[in-house]
């Protein structure tokens, strides 16, 4: 059961779908974003000051851990089911943040909410290329790719307003009324989302497996922790069972996480560009603001502004990207973003301090336009990569790579500019020492982007065989 062949009218019952689609991914995408500027009204009203960083956390490591058990659930159970599942989740735990009497509650509350956001992004992007051939879905994955960068935009304004004004527990009330509308346009017109794809089990082995391992690596790689530095037991524990994980879903005829969908020509690849481009993303979130701030002397504001400049280029090229795609392929368009990370990461590597935070400003713009080049790219080829049965599971480990990749870059950055502060002798040198390790993590940062363009290029001599855009039917990798 693959996309049709033709291209879909756009029929009254198709377009509440697609809204109800673009609702539900843009109320997931703002509560991730709404929170940071919320934390210190949420710590001060709250207390427990110390528990704070695991508001962010345990929504992480949540909605982390369940991306491909849902991705898996929507091959097993269908489309439908599974994402009014996570919508419902979502809007519940939703309620019971706002609700929530004290610190330790809405880590718990918030933590649920992460499972029902691990449904949305994978489940949502999956519909889509079910429903369209592959000349609409282009354009249609580029402007829904964009949806995060706009919430990026979005949220963190909201949730000051809100802090401001009428208090923060409404950046968690918002989502119940947006949520409902989604949840009732998908309800009403289900011929665009099958109930049920094929009778296959879960494998309930292989999900604890990964659950427990994913959810010890992340908190192993500081999740949740005031200081960057590993504990490498829990990350060694987590290596252990995350390679009996392996092990078992190689042998499996019926794995939560498709393994060896990593040995095709085009869909390997992929994965390996959205791991690392996505431990380029989060290391320039991560630590721009600190260089702008700490080394370039701005303001809170500069620091913003420039981060921020990412999430401006993002969802421009995104939207471009989809629609360049079906005219030269989506191999060019990975090339061209490659290059436009390598081009942003050079800037930041060989910058002085002394151009200041628009200089670093227009680094992670590039750094934005080269991931919004080839993010809904890559997502279509692999999708078209595999049939109806597998489609599922293989764009949730496309996100959960990403996710996964710059967690765990991030913490080993992190540890790399720890080395470099702790060897600092005096307040002066300390300065100088801060500014050598974040030019250490810039200089990782060129490294990552010389290996997504390495990629890229191999990516492009692999599908030399195939034509420009869509991936030949014959190399789909079928459920069977």
């Amino acid at each position: 059961m693959s996309a049709p062949a033709t291209r879909v009218p756009w029929t009254p019952p198709l377009v509440r779908v697609m809204a109800g689609l673009m609702l539900s991914l843009f109320v997931a995408a703002m509560d991730a974003t709404v929170i940071g500027t919320a934390l210190p009204t949420i710590a001060k009203e709250l207390g427990s000051f110390q528990l704070y960083p695991w508001i962010v956390a345990g929504y992480l490591i949540t909605a982390t851990t369940t991306v491909p058990i849902w991705g898996r659930l929507a091959d097993i159970r269908g489309r439908r089911p599974v994402l009014l599942a996570g919508l419902l989740i979502f809007i519940v735990a939703s309620a019971l943040c706002a609700a929530s009497p004290g610190m330790a509650w809405l880590i718990v509350f918030r933590s649920l909410q992460g499972i029902g956001a691990g449904c949305i992004q994978p489940v949502v992007f999956t519909v889509i290329g079910d429903i369209f051939p592959f000349q609409q879905r282009a354009r249609l994955q580029g402007l829904f790719s964009s949806m995060w960068a706009i919430a990026s935009i979005v949220g963190p304004a909201l949730g000051a307003l809100f802090v401001s004004t009428i208090g923060w527990r409404w950046i968690f009330t918002i989502n119940i009324p947006i949520g409902l509308v989604a949840a009732a346009l998908l309800w009403g017109y289900a011929e665009h989302l099958p109930e049920r794809a094929e009778k296959r089990k879960l494998d309930v082995r292989g999900t604890i497996l990964l659950t427990i391992g994913v959810t010890l690596l992340l908190i192993g790689f500081g999740t949740g922790s005031q200081t960057a530095t590993p504990n490498w037991l829990l990350v060694a524990i987590a290596i252990v069972l995350l390679g009996a994980f392996a092990r078992l879903e190689w042998r499996s005829p019926d794995p939560t996480v498709p393994l060896k969908l990593l040995r095709h020509r085009v869909i390997g690849p992929a994965i390996a560009v959205a791991a690392v481009a996505g431990t380029l993303m989060f290391g320039v979130t991560a630590y721009v603001p600190l260089w702008v701030q700490a080394v370039q002397g701005g303001s809170a504001y500069h620091a913003g502004v420039a981060v921020g400049a990412m999430s401006i280029g993002w969802p421009v090229m995104s939207a471009i990207s989809g629609f360049l795609m079906v005219r030269v392929g989506y191999q060019r368009l990975v090339v061209a973003g490659s290059l436009a990370l390598l081009a942003g990461s050079l800037m930041l590597a060989l910058g002085p301090a002394s151009l200041g935070w628009v200089w670093t400003g227009a680094a992670t713009l590039i750094i934005g336009a080269g991931m919004g080049t080839f993010t809904a790219p890559l997502l279509i080829v692999i999708q078209t990569s595999v049939d109806w049965g597998r489609r599922g599971a293989a764009t949730a480990l496309n996100q959960f790579s990403r996710t996964i990749g710059g967690a765990v870059g991030v913490s080993l950055m992190g540890v790399l500019l720890e080395r470099y502060v702790a060897s600092a002798s005096a307040p002066l040198q300390g300065r100088e020492q801060l500014q050598a390790g974040l030019h250490a993590d810039f200089i990782v940062l060129v490294v990552l982007a010389v290996v997504v363009f390495a990629t890229a290029i191999a990516l492009l001599l692999a599908s030399q065989k195939g034509r420009a855009g869509e991936v030949p039917a014959r190399e789909q990798v079928s459920s069977g």
